[in-house]
């Protein structure tokens, strides 16, 4: 099926490795000119030379997206480069893991300025595009944990709801202008995001990383973690003529840990 994305610019941010740069080859793959990106730049200038060498159109930039001057030079080289946006994927992100009487103000702080700060700065600088232009995509990557808070990831999971609470007020915002906001809410997945929990979990309790993933499995229905390709996979789909008449949405991928 014709996702119909070739010619299309896309934005992704935290698209160094992981999530991010599955979400980048997946635009690449259907022809879309990509700007990546994140605050480790020597990661995402790797994977976008990697690309170039198959004549894709991409461009990495080094982001801090809590900075409202990086969020507005974001949107301008995106302008400049490929004269147009037509999709955002806001997908930088962080998690730490720790009981919340240990959660310290700085701590708490960077969670919440990356993971909802950091969307509202970036969707403020491309926004005015998309409106001029009267069309547009975008897809917030929010997670399980904006669904449903676990212990030691009260303020990872304040950050997640507010990420659904902003798409849905987003999404009847700009519905006037032609412009669908949808989230994805992720299950598991082994990427170095989660690679930190699984490090803290097993220092705190003395178990084997490869064990306490394996737990986490276990509750999951299907049985089977969530690869970046799966999520990368619904993003595209957001992104194009597919989509247009959904918005506002909240879309689970996490092998049925999660119904609703």
């Amino acid at each position: 099926m014709e996702l119909g994305l070739g010619g299309k610019c896309a934005i992704v941010t935290g698209s160094a490795h992981g999530l991010g740069a599955a979400i980048v080859e997946g635009f690449v793959n259907e022809g879309a000119s990509v700007v990546m990106a994140d605050i480790r730049i020597n990661e995402a200038k790797a994977l976008a030379d990697t690309l170039k060498e198959e004549k894709a159109r991409v461009v990495a930039l080094e982001i801090d997206v809590t900075k409202k001057s990086d969020a507005d030079r974001l949107s301008a080289t995106a302008m400049k480069e490929f004269g147009r946006i037509d999709i955002l994927v806001n997908n930088a992100g962080v998690v730490r893991y720790t009981k919340f009487l240990d959660i310290d103000e700085e701590e708490w702080d960077l969670i919440n300025d990356v993971n909802a700060k950091g969307f509202y700065l970036v969707t403020k600088a491309v926004v005015p595009h998309m409106i001029s232009n009267r069309r547009g995509k975008i897809v917030n990557i929010s997670s399980r944990s904006g669904k449903e808070g676990q212990p030691c990831l009260s303020h990872y999971a304040a950050s997640k709801f507010a990420v659904l609470g902003f798409t849905q007020a987003l999404a009847k915002e700009l519905a006037q202008y032609d412009i669908n906001v949808n989230a994805v809410c992720p299950g598991v997945i082994r990427t170095p995001l989660w690679d930190g929990i699984l490090d803290t979990r097993s220092k705190r309790e003395g178990l084997p990383r490869e064990q306490i993933f394996s737990s986490w499995i276990d509750s999951v229905p299907l049985k089977r973690p969530q690869t970046p390709e799966d999520i990368a996979n619904v993003v595209l789909f957001l992104s194009s003529e597919l989509s247009k008449n959904i918005t506002g949405e909240s879309i689970n991928i996490n092998g049925g840990s999660r119904m609703d």
